[in-house]
């Protein structure tokens, strides 16, 4: 990795590691919801935390690092899809999530498999940002039948889950041009532009700092 994928990896991981005390001490409470967006964190921060093992052990990057990571990828998907199960409680929103998170568990595994579960594969990471994405749109579907019975602004809910948005939307192209970006401009500019995907990562755990705010607010109230 260069200089500027580095420095990146280390803020972020950083800001996670804030979120996961935070999130340690909400979980603590009887909502369903935030346990579930706790294990969420707690995955993002062993992700994070490989990542630096995989630019510090040059020996780890090559055996256990990429190995590791794909799996985390699946199971962040797979909490992520709980987690929206948990807030959409509708019928409908229910069925949809579950068929959706069917498909795109199927095709990231099968894509893991034929592709070499050794290397990060980032048209899993595309994938995965497109059921992320859809399952924001039916949240917000949802929201907008009922927005004026509720302050968005103070509904921990709705920042996660448009840190969530912001992020995959944002990195999707990135993820989905990788291979493209990679034969088309030199490695040093490619990684720069990757890098970009991981600053949304901590923008994305910028919001659900707000999130925590949120939460700490109600109980308060």
């Amino acid at each position: 990795m260069n200089a500027l994928s580095t420095v990146v990896t280390i803020i972020g991981t950083g800001v996670i590691l804030f979120n996961f005390i935070f999130a340690s001490v909400l979980s603590k409470s009887q909502n369903s919801i935030l346990k579930v967006f706790f294990i969420c964190i707690l995955i993002a921060l062993l992700e994070s935390v490989n990542s630096i093992f995989g630019i510090f052990l040059p020996t780890y990057i090559h055996t256990f690092c990429f190995p590791i990571q794909n799996i985390l990828f699946l199971l962040d998907s797979f909490f992520w899809a709980f987690f929206f199960l948990k807030v959409l409680k509708d019928e409908k929103s229910q069925k949809n999530l579950k068929i959706l998170f069917g498909i795109t568990f199927t095709i990231s595994a099968y894509l893991l498999y034929s592709n070499n579960i050794t290397q990060v594969s980032t048209q899993v990471l595309a994938v995965i940002n497109i059921c992320k994405t859809i399952f924001c749109i039916l949240y917000y579907r949802n929201l907008f039948k009922m927005i004026s019975s509720q302050n968005l602004l103070r509904d921990p809910i709705f920042w996660i889950v448009t840190g969530v948005l912001l992020y995959s939307c944002i990195s999707l192209p990135i993820y989905c041009l990788n291979n493209y970006i990679r034969l088309q401009f030199p490695l040093l500019i490619a990684r720069n532009i990757f890098s970009i995907s991981n600053m949304f990562i901590i923008i994305m755990n910028i919001f659900f700092i707000k999130a925590f705010l949120c939460t700490t607010s109600q109980h308060k109230a």
